[in-house]
């Protein structure tokens, strides 16, 4: 079985579904633990992104590291809308989202024909470049100091001003994307997605437009970063340029790589097992980078395709099990 196949999608989707209504319930069993609730929202904002970045690297197999870029798009830009422009918040985002995505087709229709590191180092000029505007954008962007007083999101009489109600405006992004993404990679698109993945010359042979597909990939995932970093900016509302870091791009990379690229449940395993790492491993002080960085190693040695990876590979076991066991009968 390929990486990433189709095949392979649709086995985790019932996991997926288990962990949202997981998710859906823990604010309540939390309801005192104010930091814990304000960890979960970040890592449904970790997933949308990554999400998009599966889309890119995962699915049509281009490398991006410069994910942070839109990310910073996204919160600037609904930051900005709606602090300086009155724009209301739940236009605001999606305004952000469709940006990112317009500078994420930009960057990709010049870039598209590198491979590889040459991408790689395209994508984190980028990043470095959007950071670098954002701290000498004078009274804009409000330089190293940011945009602080972010309006918060209101839906008629509801206004989302604490952690717990914004979980759940958090929690229908997350559904809506993951099924927005679902229905995406089992489509024509996604088909060419993974043809260009996995060979661009016999893509290309088979009638593929590439470049129009990989670009129309790197807009896709510019878009859910955007989402990810215009719910980042009015869930803590301020943002600062030092919040999207090259560093940043690389630990979005990072929980791909970890949860398992091309698939569904990828991206959701790689941020929870990310985060819940940095969480514990902040006892043991200066050396938690190091041992954070020891063990991301260990599990992509022995688990190159990630976790989702050895899940399928878990249930793929069990099923020739099973086939067995009822052949014999």
């Amino acid at each position: 079985m390929t990486r990433g196949g189709l095949s392979a999608f649709r086995a985790p989707r019932w996991a997926v579904v288990w962990l949202l209504v997981t998710a859906a319930t823990l604010p309540l069993l939390l309801s005192h633990q104010i930091y814990w609730i304000l960890l979960l929202n970040l890592a449904g904002i970790y997933v949308i992104v990554n999400s998009g970045l599966d889309i890119v690297y995962g699915y049509s197999g281009q490398i991006s590291i410069g994910q942070a870029g839109f990310y910073a798009i996204g919160a600037y830009g609904s930051a900005l809308l709606a602090a300086r422009l009155d724009v209301p918040v739940i236009l605001s985002i999606p305004l952000a989202a469709l940006a990112a995505a317009l500078c994420g087709a930009l960057i990709a229709l010049p870039s598209v024909k590198l491979v590889h590191h040459f991408l790689a180092m395209v994508t984190i000029g980028f990043g470095e470049i959007v950071r670098l505007l954002l701290l000498n954008g004078g009274e804009l962007t409000g330089g190293p100091d940011g945009i602080v007083s972010i309006p918060k999101l209101e839906i008629g009489p509801i206004v989302f001003d604490t952690n717990r109600r914004y979980f759940y405006v958090i929690l229908l992004s997350v559904t809506l994307l993951l099924t927005v993404k679902a229905r995406l990679v089992e489509s024509r698109i996604g088909r060419a997605f993974v043809a260009i993945r996995e060979s661009p010359r016999a893509a290309a042979a088979c009638g593929i437009d590439v470049q129009r597909y990989k670009v129309l990939a790197f807009a896709i995932g510019a878009f859910y970063a955007g989402v990810g970093g215009a719910l980042y900016g009015h869930l803590i509302r301020f943002v600062s340029p030092e919040s999207f870091s090259l560093e940043q791009s690389v630990s979005f990379l990072t929980m791909v790589l970890l949860g398992g690229a091309g698939s569904l449940l990828g991206p959701i395993l790689g941020t929870l097992i990310v985060m819940l790492l940095f969480e514990y491993l902040q006892v043991f002080g200066q050396a938690q980078m190091a041992l954070y960085g020891l063990v991301i190693i260990g599990v992509l040695f022995f688990m190159p395709r990630g976790l989702a990876g050895v899940l399928r590979d878990a249930a793929d076991s069990a099923q020739r099990r099973r086939g067995a066991t009822n052949g014999a009968r």
